[in-house]
């Protein structure tokens, strides 16, 4: 590619997040999709960048889904995994952490014969059980598929079936690199499945052997290898601005993934939705940037530096959050076209970066919508070869001609729950080797280069990239407020069920500030044992994890989950309720409350129509 011809710059940026999962009160995980995904996502996204060195992308992983990761998977079962055996040491972890990571590490480590009633329900009638798994993904594992049918028709199952049921909900969330071949990790311990299942000539995944116990402690210690891995995948592949090597940018999101420009000042949602009802305001731009400044801090923690860039949560932007982002000294952000579609002035071209209006320290590159959606639903259908192809002559279509300016092209979109309804394509591993590859032809003859936005703002001389400050990028007067969905906050604010949800957030914020317990500094850790002063950081940390926009995304829609909705119900109620009783333990004043389910009794299905709940926030009762 000669240096002077006019480029297309490709910002791919693969966002991966996982809501709160945690109830504070048991300090156990009440949901097992950071591990599924962890095995099945976060490490191998990476990992197959590696093996392309021209492919330059962006991973952004959340503070919710590290810390999860972290500290319940990786600090709490990485010391009972004996290397030389390959198991988890169960007595002593159980011992030490039992109840405290997700309650499917400890099916998996308990002998089936020994199963309580409870651990049979988690198994097999939990609302998230060991058959949750997608149509897509379990038609792969056929003998998975035949259990799971078996306890669909209630049929009593033999402990040898539950037995097989608990191995198969670690090893299908497996991603296919470590079903197929033998995988070496960053750390050069290895995954190795291949004694106990092979890839049949129909696609399909099939056992070697009978599951045994001692194959389901196996499988755990698999799992806590990949866990381990995670993170130094992703510090391995990371950019260095200085040295100029390495290949992707990491960036994050305020800490609990909260719609940032909501919980600054949630009256913003009138601009973009004037006829929609509104709840009683919520404006606290300080835990805006307290959620921001956690997540920097923590992100400095795992990777030695302050974020260059981060995805807000849902892509929802405002003019007003742009001076949070600054005050954390975030280069750039992202959003969707359709925000700068209706920004002022309106129409201008979503492939440069822009700045708005005085906010001129934040760049802000705005996605490719309908490239991004072919990848995360066209492409389900097809072939993974054919989907390259089609995606590469799009991308083809904007690189610019002789004379004409660079332009910088935005895909962004889920980089983890797509790929489960790859019908033809397990896991998206055809498409994703044959977009990659495909990059690297395209950077050698057609003038198109995948960048990192810290290569590109800052320059890339080894790859011919110029810098581009972002004080001189293209202005916009006013930035509209919105998310990637819709260009507004529809799906978080707006209806009966959603607004009940913020008021009962002002309600809890208020008591809160009035309890007389300071907030904790958001860039401190953690402190050390059950004192007063753990108290009050847990209580302000319930207050952010109750801002999360997962709660909020439920209530009232005709989103559908198999699992139905009431677990997020219940989580966001928790938050609430945690607030008080932590509050009260770091010695401040609340009032009596009760917080109501907002889902209500009759969502059993999953799915709930809008406006079907029309209680107000006044069912919530004070005795205090």
């Amino acid at each position: 590619m000669r240096a002077h011809s006019p480029t297309l710059f490709l910002n791919i940026i693969w966002n991966q997040h996982q809501p709160l999962y945690l109830d504070p009160e048991r300090d156990e995980l009440q949901a097992p999709w950071v591990r599924t995904h962890a095995t099945k996502d976060y490490y191998d996204m990476a990992a197959l960048v590696g093996e392309y060195p021209g492919v330059h992308c962006t991973f952004n992983l959340t503070s919710s889904l590290l810390i999860q990761l972290e500290e319940y998977y990786v600090r709490r079962l990485s010391p009972f995994l004996d290397k030389k055996k390959n198991r988890i040491d169960a007595r002593a972890f159980f011992k030490k952490w039992k109840g405290k990571t997700d309650p499917w590490i400890d099916l998996a480590l308990t002998p089936t014969s020994d199963f309580t009633d409870r651990d049979r329900h988690l198994l097999l009638r939990d609302t998230w059980n060991a058959l949750f798994i997608s149509d897509v993904m379990i038609a792969r594992f056929p003998d998975y598929r035949l259990l799971k049918e078996k306890a669909g028709r209630n049929e009593t199952l033999s402990e040898q079936e539950m037995r097989d049921i608990k191995f198969w909900f670690f090893l299908a969330y497996f991603d296919p690199d470590f079903l197929e071949r033998r995988v070496v990790l960053v750390d050069r311990s290895v995954v190795d499945l291949s004694d106990l299942i092979y890839k049949h000539y129909d696609g399909t995944y099939r056992l070697k052997k009978v599951v045994t116990e001692d194959d389901c402690n196996r499988i755990v210690a698999e799992a806590v290898k990949i866990f381990r891995n995670i993170v130094p995948i992703h510090r391995k592949l990371l950019y260095d601005a200085t040295a100029h090597k390495g290949q992707i940018d990491v960036i994050t999101t305020a800490f609990y993934h909260p719609i940032l420009p909501l919980i600054y000042d949630s009256a913003v949602a009138r601009v973009c939705q004037p006829e929609s009802p509104m709840p009683q305001r919520f404006a606290y731009p300080a835990d805006a940037f307290a959620q921001t400044s956690k997540a920097a801090a923590y992100y400095k923690n795992l990777f030695g530096k302050t974020p260059s860039g981060m995805w807000p949560a849902e892509g929802s932007v405002s003019q007003e959050v742009l001076s949070v982002f600054a005050g954390e000294g975030i280069s750039w952000i992202a959003a969707d076209e359709k925000i700068l579609a209706r920004s002022t002035p309106a129409g201008q071209p979503h492939y440069f970066p822009y700045i708005a209006g005085d906010a001129a320290e934040v760049a802000i590159v705005f996605r490719d919508t309908r490239l991004s959606d072919m990848i995360g639903f066209t492409y389900q259908s097809w072939k993974g070869k054919d989907a390259a192809r089609d995606f590469l002559g799009h991308i083809a279509a904007f690189v610019p001609g002789e004379g004409m300016e660079d332009r910088l092209l935005t895909v962004i979109l889920d980089g983890e729950n797509a790929w489960e309804w790859y019908k033809e394509d397990n896991d998206a591993k055809e498409f994703l080797h044959s977009l990659y590859g495909g990059l690297v032809e395209l950077q050698n003859s057609r003038g198109v280069l995948t960048v990192t936005m810290s290569e590109y703002i800052g320059g890339n001389p080894v790859r011919n990239i110029p810098p581009h400050p972002v004080n001189a990028m293209k202005r916009i007067e006013r930035l509209f407020p919105g998310s990637w969905i819709n260009a507004n906050f529809d799906t978080w604010i707006g209806i009966p069920e959603k607004n009940r949800a913020w008021e009962y957030l002002l309600i809890a914020r208020h008591d809160l500030e009035a309890s007389g317990v300071p907030r904790p500094d958001p860039r401190i850790p953690e402190p050390a044992g059950k004192t007063k002063r753990w108290f009050a950081y847990k209580a302000w940390e319930e207050m952010y994890a109750a801002e999360g926009s997962d709660w909020f995304w439920w209530y009232g829609t005709k989103q559908y989950v198999p699992g139905g909705t009431k677990p997020f119900d219940t989580a966001f109620i928790n938050h609430l309720k945690n607030i008080y009783s932590f509050t009260r333990k770091a010695g401040g004043s609340m009032p009596d409350r009760e917080f109501k389910s907002i889902t209500g009794d009759g969502e059993s299905s999953g799915r709930i129509e809008q406006g079907s709940m029309k209680q107000s926030w006044n069912e919530v009762s004070s005795n205090g």
